[in-house]
């Protein structure tokens, strides 16, 4: 399975670039996914940022594929930080929305400017 994953984050990138011209994982994307996000990594991202002492708040991006059971099989980011070594554990042991297509890449870019 490993063989079949991107070997670098800008590969990752691309792959989920490429997944978004499909209707199917586009609405995919849209609906299961962003809503999942979005319910449970905001609070996840609050809890990290207050107790990470000198959080680094610097923007960063990160690509998670998905395996088709919804686990997470990889994790890319362009540069570790301590907010998204913090976020970390709790996406490497997440279970997804089930995805159309495996791996599928969820590129999420985070910027925690006021």
């Amino acid at each position: 399975m490993a063989g079949d994953l991107a070997s670098s984050f800008k590969q990752a990138v691309a792959l989920a670039e490429a997944q978004d011209k499909d209707r199917t994982t586009r609405i995919y994307a849209d609906i299961d996914l962003k809503d999942y996000y979005q319910q449970k990594y905001s609070t996840v991202f609050v809890s990290c940022l207050k107790s990470t002492d000198h959080a680094d708040a610097s923007p960063f991006s990160f690509v998670v594929a998905i395996g088709k059971d919804g686990r997470v099989l990889r994790l890319y980011a362009d540069h570790e930080t301590n907010i998204f070594a913090c976020v970390r554990p709790t996406l490497q042991k997440d279970e997804f929305p089930h995805p159309p297509i495996s791996p599928f890449y969820m590129h999420i870019s985070m910027s925690f400017s006021k």
